[in-house]
């Protein structure tokens, strides 16, 4: 259920009416949307939102577009170009259908009552720890009592971080806190740790890569090689659970057609990363692109998405981010099953 906030939110959006439902009616048979749902996609009528923000890690949602794999399942999405910060906001207060998320920066909100489905698991890897060499910090442990720079609070990679610190006995809690996480504006990190403000600092790809290159920083943790995190599917396909309940078909259509396009992406990733600089996608160097997308394991997976949200979970719980959470309580309410959608599916 959702809670007071979220109601409000989607109420007030009602009374205004500033967007409609996309798509066919909730009433309809499954058989009879399908089949609106293709037609809509014939006739070029949008009949669903999907937000991506232009980023290495939501190459997915772009493969799938840009291949046609939304066509494929009678959807023909208005694509909504969304900063991170702003996804919780939009998904509670129904301004997009669907979309990517990071795993371990959703558990909170779902907590809190974010109304959402998470639905398969689309790749690994793609968050960063770093530091210079001349700090002497080789490994997670040498983080302790050191000023770690982040974009946010909130953020994934503070998410993460605190995740790992926690798990090398670190106190990352209010009541035992070993670490201090200073938030600076997310493209000036790397300045940030270059001019001795912070000691480390904690971000996603591409950005984390290009100062390793740039400024020669080293790599404290990378997860996607990280024992700890390397086989966790960070990012999610996540659906609003008023789309998923009005609109099953094109809710299953679209989680299978993003982990196509994730599966693409795992095949042809030099093509890829050409794709997305060509078309203004992601800047940046082509071939460091086409690299970290290799490192992420591209390869998607139902049951993956769903064990991360509980893994996730069962950490932020201990580290006390959330609080009396069942983590696989927390899992079976917030992840979707599609009947006949197989774990990983073939192109």
């Amino acid at each position: 259920m959702m809670n007071k906030h979220w109601k409000s939110l989607a109420a007030a959006l009602a009374l205004v009416s500033v967007l409609g439902v996309a798509g066919c009616g909730g009433t309809q048979s499954a058989g009879s949307s399908a089949k609106s749902a293709s037609a809509a996609a014939a006739d070029g009528k949008t009949n669903m939102r999907v937000a991506y923000s232009p980023s290495l890690c939501e190459a997915s949602t772009v493969v799938a577009y840009e291949k046609g794999f939304f066509k494929e399942e009678g959807i023909n999405p208005e694509m909504i170009n969304i900063q991170g910060a702003s996804e919780t906001e939009a998904l509670g207060t129904d301004k997009v259908d669907g979309m990517q998320t990071l795993v371990s920066k959703i558990i909170q909100p779902i907590q809190n009552g974010l109304p959402v489905k998470l639905t398969a698991g689309l790749h690994t890897g793609c968050v960063r720890i770093v530091t210079r060499p001349d700090t002497g910090i080789k490994d997670v442990k040498g983080l302790k009592g050191k000023k770690i720079g982040v974009s946010g609070l909130a953020d994934t990679a503070t998410v993460i971080a605190q995740r790992a610190l926690h798990t090398d006995g670190i106190g990352v809690t209010p009541d035992n806190m070993e670490v201090e996480f200073v938030v600076v504006e997310r493209n000036s990190l790397p300045q940030a740790l270059k001019s001795g403000q912070v000691d480390a600092i904690a971000m996603t790809d591409p950005v984390g890569a290009i100062a390793m290159k740039e400024y020669g920083f080293t790599s404290v943790l990378d997860t996607a090689k990280s024992p700890e995190f390397k086989d966790e599917y960070c990012c999610s396909a996540i659906l609003t659970a008023k789309f998923v309940q009005e609109h099953p078909d094109l809710a299953k259509g679209y989680t299978r057609a993003v982990m196509k396009g994730a599966l693409y992406v795992s095949k042809h990733p030099d093509e890829v990363a050409q794709m997305l600089h060509d078309k203004n996608y992601v800047s940046g160097d082509v071939a460091l692109n086409a690299e970290l997308l290799k490192s992420y394991n591209y390869v998607p997976s139902v049951q993956g998405g769903y064990d991360a949200i509980e893994r996730a979970a069962t950490q932020l719980e201990e580290i006390g981010i959330v609080h009396d959470v069942n983590a696989k309580a927390l899992a079976d309410g917030a992840f979707q099953r599609f009947d006949g959608l197989e774990d990983t599916p073939s192109l």
